[in-house]
Formats: structure tokens, C-alpha cells, sequence
């Protein structure tokens, strides 16, 4: 037997592309007689598959795929504004609990690693520009649980089998889903549910652009083979921002692109138990489309935001863009609604965002339906939230008021157990506390709570009414 072990380094295609690989068919043919040859690897799509096979001349192979559903893990993106504040609040949640910290730059895990040792937890840290015997012995330290917490770079991970690491958390967006979903899997190795949790922001996307547009030229490929290697490097980058941004089932997200099958909703991720609604987007749809269109497909998302919002940004009204007859025809829509629907029309094909730096707004001839009329646009997006005025948000509870709230966390923290989700998914602490001012007595009050919709209202509602009518007696 000739085993081959990570094979999708042997392909083009695949997000770890080494051309040392491709002169394993030498080898192989150069054998006296052909052995039967194994190739192995945990993160394929179908078309790095397809090459596996062609490029190892493996006839009519034996495929066993198991699958690459992981019930045990829940998956949830997160667009903090701050994310050191963020992860400490993750941390200090999990503060018992084994788990890796990902960066994607030697310079970020040096600072991410340094605030969690001055805040007291045990961290240690890996990359790449460390010496040989420092990795070593913070590996070391991590295996043998000396140290909770890993902060490392993609450089960590390979080979390691730590069972009992209950959380991954990505502090930057990886370049590819191959690498964050191989990554997010060294979570809950020993079968218990485990969290894999990703920090986004846009400034990630830039990141790795310039990782991939000044990556290290491999001496073993022409320039139009390195191109190309880049070219498919992109395509995989946009796939993880969509998967970044998109408000659908990330747990299907994720098996649909390594050609797997999973259900509309999972009931175990982010989006899944967010307070989000099924909305008709199409005139929203039709006026984006229609903006892009008038101002000549030329500008990005934030311009594009800029005109439809109405804004009085000076170098917009000084090219003209406020004479445009969209300016202003959205000034009623919050700019993360706006794009959040931008990014669903990228993420279907309706629109494309071309260009590395500057991304700029295309229309897509799928678009035209939608222009037309002659097609409807649904997606799932998040339900306004009431706002309080800040005297009313940050007033202290009173004394009955705080053991009401000291019930409802005991019970939200009782029902995230049973369905083996973090807390913070099935109510926030604000959404608590807007609990207690309220004091609902019925599903339609209940939905009156900041936080609360009608999916929530009718998975949690009876239970926390239940709490809720007890200290109301």
C-alpha cells in the first residue's frame, strides 16, 4: 500500500497547492509494479476530488466519504466593533475550558497573547517566528493543559489530537473555508458540544488580500501558473466572506460547499437561533440594483450605500452622485440592513463585487429578472431592535427586579445546557433586563422585549412568561 496523506496538496484546486505532490505519480510509476495506492485527506471539494483521481491515476477507486457534518460543534460569526473587548467576554465565559485562539499574523497573536496573560489567564502562544524549542515547549504546554488557552497562527495545529479543547476561536477571518473549517474541527475532538466562533471584519478581507497578492512565488510554477494559483486563492477568499455575511444556516453553508447535503436549519448555529425573519427584499433589491446601474457600475459598497442613504459627503455631492435619481431613495434604512442586502445579492450571483482593493458593484445578467419584476427576492434578515432611551437602558434595577433577573439567567443558562448552545443565543443580558422593566404577561408583550422575535417568542416565550408571571405575584 502507498498511502498518500493531506491529497488535496496534490491539487491546483486545493487550498494548499504544493507541486512536490506532483511527483508522486513519478515515484509511483517508477516502481517495479504499481501498489494499490490510498489517498487521504478531511477537507475536499468535488473538484479538488476529481483531481485526486485524475492526477494519482487511481481507475474506478473505492471513495468513502464520511461526511463532514460535526453535530457536537455550533458555529457562529460575530461583527464586533471591538474585538479585544469581544474575545475577552468569550473568554471569561469559558474561563475553565481548554481552547485555540486563531490569527492570521504573527504580530496579532504577540498582542492577542499578551491581553489575555495580563488579564490573567494562562495563554501561550505559536507561529512561525518563533524558535524551534519555544514551539515546542508551548505546544507542549497546551497538550499537557499547563496552559489553557493556544493563540497561534495557522502554523499550529497539524498533527495535534488534543480531545478536550471545547472552543476555536478565529479573532480574523481565515483565507479559505478548507483552512477555517479544518481549523474550527480541532473543537470537539472528544464528541461533547464545542463552539467554534469567528470575529469578523471587513478589515480581514483586506488582510488577505494582501496575503495572497504578495504571497511567496513558488520556484516550481510559471508566472501564469502562479496567477492562476491566486486567481483561485480570490474565488476562495469570497466564499469565506459570504459564508462571513450570509444570514442562512452556517452549518449548511458549510456542507453544501464541500458538496455535502444538510438541512434549511440546523437549530445549532448563530443564524440559525438569531432573531432574523424571512423578508420580501425585491423593491429594496430593485432600487440597489437600480443605483449601481445609474451611477455606471463604477463604485463600491460604501458609495453605493452613501448615494441610496442620501448622504452629504462632500466629495459624493462634488461627482455628481446626489443629482442621481436613487440619492436619497433609501435614507430610511439602517447602513448594516443596506448592506447585509448587498451582500446577499453578491453571495446569490445577482450582483458581483469586482477588484481586490476597492471591490466595485456590478450587476450580474441574473439581475435582470429581478429588475423586471418578473422574480422575488426573500432572505432572512434581522429584526430592528427597539431602542431605549439611555437614562432607561442604564438605570439599576431594583432589588426584586435583580433575583427576577437572577431566575431568568438561571433558566436561560438551564435551556442553552439542553440544547448545547452558548447562553448569549438564546436571550441576551440586555434582553434579560428588558425582560424585567417589561414584565410581560402574554406572547404578544413578550414580543414588545428588545431582542425578542417571533421565532424566539415561540420557542422561549411560555417558559420565560412562566418565570416572568411568578415574581409578578
Amino acid at each position: 500500500l502507498l498511502a498518500v496523506d493531506e491529497a488535496h496538496c496534490i491539487s491546483q484546486w486545493g487550498q494548499d497547492f504544493r507541486p512536490s505532490y506532483l511527483k508522486i505519480p513519478d515515484f509511483i510509476d517508477a516502481l517495479n509494479s504499481r501498489p494499490v495506492v490510498g489517498a487521504f485527506t478531511a477537507t475536499a471539494t468535488g473538484a479538488v476530488r476529481d483531481d485526486i483521481k485524475t492526477l494519482l491515476k487511481l481507475v474506478s477507486p473505492l471513495v468513502v466519504t464520511t461526511g463532514f457534518d460535526r453535530p457536537n460543534l455550533f458555529f457562529s460569526v460575530m461583527q464586533p466593533k471591538n474585538k479585544s473587548i469581544a474575545l475577552m467576554k468569550l473568554i471569561k465565559e469559558r474561563k475553565n475550558e481548554s481552547g485555540i485562539v486563531y490569527c492570521s499574523t504573527r504580530k496579532a497573536v504577540e498582542e492577542v497573547c499578551e491581553l489575555l496573560q495580563k488579564n490573567g489567564f494562562a495563554a501561550t502562544r505559536y507561529h512561525a517566528g518563533l524558535d524551534e524549542n519555544e514551539r515546542r515547549r508551548n505546544q507542549d504546554d497546551f497538550v499537557y493543559d499547563r496552559a489553557a488557552i493556544m493563540v497561534a497562527t495557522n502554523a499550529f495545529g497539524m498533527g495535534i489530537d488534543k480531545s478536550n479543547v471545547s472552543f476555536v476561536i478565529h479573532y480574523n477571518m481565515p483565507k479559505n473555508m478548507e483552512s477555517y473549517y479544518q481549523e474550527a474541527g480541532r473543537a470537539g475532538r472528544d464528541g461533547r458540544s464545542a463552539d467554534c466562533i469567528l470575529l469578523y471584519s471587513a478589515k480581514d478581507v483586506r488582510t488577505n488580500q494582501f496575503l495572497i497578492n504578495n504571497s511567496e512565488p513558488n520556484p516550481d510554477l510559471t508566472e501564469d501558473e502562479q496567477e492562476e494559483v491566486r486567481r483561485r486563492d480570490r474565488e476562495r477568499l469570497k466564499q469565506m466572506t459570504f459564508y462571513c455575511t450570509t444570514h442562512r444556516c452556517l452549518r449548511k453553508f458549510i456542507l453544501e460547499y464541500f458538496g455535502d447535503k444538510g438541512p434549511e436549519r440546523c437549530e445549532k448555529c448563530s443564524n440559525c437561533l438569531s432573531n432574523h425573519e424571512n423578508t420580501d427584499i425585491t423593491i429594496d433589491a430593485q432600487k440597489i440594483m437600480s443605483c449601481v446601474a445609474r451611477t455606471g457600475q463604477r463604485y463600491g459598497k460604501k458609495v453605493i450605500c452613501d448615494v441610496l442613504r442620501g448622504s452629504k459627503n462632500e466629495r459624493l455631492i462634488s461627482a455628481g452622485l446626489s443629482r442621481q435619481s436613487t440619492y436619497g431613495i433609501m435614507a430610511d434604512c439602517p447602513e448594516k440592513r443596506l448592506r447585509d442586502i448587498i451582500d446577499h445579492l453578491c453571495e446569490n450571483g445577482y450582483m458581483t463585487a469586482q477588484g481586490d482593493e476597492y471591490p466595485i458593484l456590478k450587476l450580474a445578467p441574473k439581475s435582470r429578472g429581478v429588475l423586471t419584476g418578473q422574480e422575488t427576492l426573500r432572505m432572512m434578515l434581522e429584526i430592528p431592535q427597539k431602542k431605549k432611551a439611555a437614562a432607561e437602558k442604564d438605570a439599576p434595577l431594583p432589588p426584586a427586579d435583580e433575583k427576577l433577573l437572577a431566575a431568568l439567567k438561571d433558566l436561560r443558562k438551564s435551556l442553552a445546557m439542553r440544547q448545547s448552545i452558548p447562553a448569549y443565543v438564546v436571550f441576551t443580558d440586555a434582553t434579560l433586563v428588558d425582560m424585567c422593566r417589561l414584565k410581560p404577561k402574554t406572547q404578544e408583550e413578550f414580543m414588545e422585549v428588545s431582542g425578542v422575535g417571533q421565532a424566539k417568542s415561540q420557542r422561549y416565550g411560555e417558559v420565560f412568561l412562566a418565570v416572568i408571571a411568578e415574581f409578578s405575584e
